[in-house]
């Protein structure tokens, strides 16, 4: 099971997508790697609407084909 893509901003973002929008978003001091997910990305993070951001696995049912930032395949 590995993480394709991450609903946030009611859209869905690949992991590299999602990585440069929270990247200045992670605190850092403190956590362990417990505190991150495959992606290198916190597991408690919040989008701008108030949201928590949430992973898609592989194994997930879904019916979205491409990252609403980049465009790239999922």
């Amino acid at each position: 099971m590995r993480i394709i893509a991450y609903t946030y901003e009611a859209d869905v973002h690949c992991p590299v997508c999602a990585r440069a929008r929270f990247a200045g978003a992670q605190e850092l001091a403190g956590l362990s790697n417990d505190d991150f997910d495959e992606h290198w990305l916190r597991m408690d993070l919040i989008d701008c609407e108030g949201n928590p951001i949430h992973p898609v696995f592989d194994i997930d049912e879904h019916d979205f084909t491409h990252c609403g930032t980049c465009g790239e395949e999922l």
